[in-house]
């Protein structure tokens, strides 16, 4: 049942399901159901998993060459990264959702937010399993979709519509932002795992007595800004219902940026470090470059097997 006090103005976070795992599979069908894993530029580490491959306890970033027994033990399909491919099909859902709207917000290659002011309230679930059927039969990409008045609960919902029972079985989940449904998943939600709220942010916010993400809607908005950003403090009106982010406010320029990346094997050549250097500073330049920033500063890490 739709909450009748569900206003027009309202989100939807699209979000696909094991991206680079998900691409890997509409090109390989028959590997459906298997557990699979996605390494890193020149194979060193596992970047993307199925969730048959994370219920068997594969992290991101854990070195392959640690886990072989496991991966032999458990037939775990292992693809090298292909991010033309990724990039291809990420356009391809992209254009997919335009279908239902035109007001589509990409905020990562795999997820996106889209308006739905002047939707029939009653109708915006509805949409949302029609938005997941159509992305899964033009792309062969699983979503789930998360509907709210915000950002921020939009992403909490799409949360929900993954990993809790009630909502992961249909993949949509609707929330607003004073029903008894919002309510509970506050209260079960570490703060942590809100969008904007980074380990060390959590970590401060603990000492506050804020463990939750209802104890953080809860809190005065003024004191949260005094003690951390404005940012902070429109996540705080955020849960309330109150829209008061954009993407740029979760997209600042970053202070530090690095490129890195294993060879996948061991090597000692010089020629073989040059060209790393090379690609590796080039990329990181490019990244600073799009967010219009200079540094003044450049450091080089080389590190060797700390496993030998």
């Amino acid at each position: 049942m739709v909450d009748p006090q569900v206003t027009v103005a309202m989100y939807a976070l699209a979000d696909c399901n094991n991206f680079y795992a998900s691409c890997e599979r509409v090109f390989e069908p028959h590997l459906e159901s298997k557990p699979v894993v996605v390494l890193s530029n020149n194979d060193g580490c596992i970047i993307a998993r199925s969730q048959e491959a994370k219920d068997l306890g594969f992290e991101m970033g854990e070195p392959i060459f640690t886990c072989r027994d496991k991966v032999e033990a458990h037939n775990v399909v292992v693809r090298s990264s292909n991010f033309s491919l990724y990039g291809d099909m990420s356009r391809r859902v992209m254009q997919t959702l335009r279908l239902f709207t035109p007001d589509v917000e990409v905020y990562s290659i795999d997820e996106s937010f889209v308006g739905f002011q002047g939707f029939d309230p009653a109708t915006l679930e509805a949409n949302g399993q029609r938005l997941r059927e159509t992305v899964k039969q033009w792309t062969g990409i699983p979503v789930c979709v998360g509907f709210a008045p915000t950002r921020v609960l939009a992403k909490l919902a799409n949360h929900a519509a993954k990993k809790h029972p009630g909502y992961r079985e249909q993949g949509v989940c609707l929330l607003t932002a004073d029903s008894p449904a919002t309510q509970a998943l506050l209260k079960q939600v570490p703060v942590t795992e809100l969008w904007g709220i980074a380990r060390r942010t959590g970590e401060r916010l603990r000492v506050m007595g804020i463990e939750t993400a209802w104890q953080l809607r809860e809190a005065d908005p003024k004191q949260i800004r005094r003690r951390f950003s404005v940012v902070q403090e429109r996540i705080v009106w955020e849960l309330r219902g109150q829209p008061s982010i954009q993407l740029d406010d979760m997209t600042q320029p970053k202070q530090q940026i690095m490129v890195s990346r294993s060879f996948g094997r061991l090597t000692s050549s010089p020629h073989d470090l040059r060209e790393a250097l090379r690609k590796h500073a080039a990329r990181a330049g490019e990244k600073l470059r799009a967010q219009q920033s200079v540094t003044s500063a450049v450091m080089v890490l080389v590190r060797t097997n700390a496993f030998r």
